[in-house]
């Protein structure tokens, strides 16, 4: 099961920059925001490839959580949280089949 959601957190974390995604959406905090766009797009460019994945990182081996480190950039983490359906008033039980939120902050920000 876990090489499932490990498959569709990864796909979803490189497509959901590039075209809506029907299954969920990333957002990001005031932090990252303020940051300006072309920072942002590095950042969206580091999160949607980001490869260092390692078992104190991700220990259930789903991909769904990582830290980032750019030049003159504050740390950034991003995480994946899932909910049920996109009105995100609950949590799913199902993670491989659920509605999947990309969160993108400032370390300081978690």
């Amino acid at each position: 099961m876990h090489k499932a959601i490990q498959a569709k957190n990864d796909g979803f974390r490189k497509a959901v920059f590039l075209a809506p995604q029907p299954d969920g959406k990333a957002v990001m905090t005031p932090g990252i925001a303020n940051l300006g766009s072309m920072a942002q797009a590095l950042i969206y460019r580091e999160v949607a490839t980001f490869n260092a994945f390692t078992e104190a990182n991700d220990p259930y081996g789903e991909h769904d959580f990582g830290g980032i480190t750019l030049d003159n950039l504050p740390k950034v983490f991003w995480k994946i949280d899932y909910y049920a359906d996109e009105t995100l008033q609950h949590g799913a039980e199902d993670r491989l089949n659920c509605y999947r939120v990309l969160v993108i902050m400032l370390a300081e920000e978690y």
